[in-house]
């Protein structure tokens, strides 16, 4: 990735170990991690005090204070040019399904490799989606369900 273009993340996860180690990992492929936090309060709260908003916010589901749902309504409606990714361990349908109704571009799950996770990132920044093909799959048949 060329310097100029990096792309800004805000990265939202209550586990500090994860987010701390996914941090390294994303910068040392070339993203600038602008924001860390522990969830969604937390976030909102450092995205008022930033002179530059991130690219691409990366958001997990489940955590206390405020989840990942209520973290991705409020950015949505407070931040709309700003790209989400929700990221958990959870891959069935409701979950995905309910972080798109809340405004994610997309959704992948957090046992994904790294540079699944760099395409995400970089898709759903240039493209405005972007689904595994795991969260792909269960999308599809749960839509195919419905009819």
């Amino acid at each position: 990735m060329n310097p100029q273009e990096q792309i800004a993340i805000a990265l939202i996860d209550d586990q500090e170990q994860f987010r701390s180690r996914i941090s390294k990992l994303l910068e040392r492929s070339g993203f600038r991690v602008l924001i860390q936090a522990e969830n969604g309060s937390v976030a909102l709260e450092k995205l008022q005090r930033v002179n530059v908003l991130p690219d691409v916010c990366i958001t997990d589901v489940h955590m206390p204070v405020m989840n990942g749902f209520e973290t991705t309504k409020i950015l949505r409606k407070h931040y709309p040019e700003l790209k989400i990714l929700g990221y958990s361990i959870n891959d069935n349908a409701p979950v995905i399904i309910e972080m798109l109704r809340c405004g994610a571009n997309g959704y992948i799950t957090k046992d994904s490799r790294i540079r699944e996770l760099e395409e995400a990132i970089a898709r759903i920044h240039y493209e405005g989606v972007y689904f595994s093909s795991a969260s792909g799959k269960i999308l599809l048949e749960q839509l195919r369900k419905s009819c």
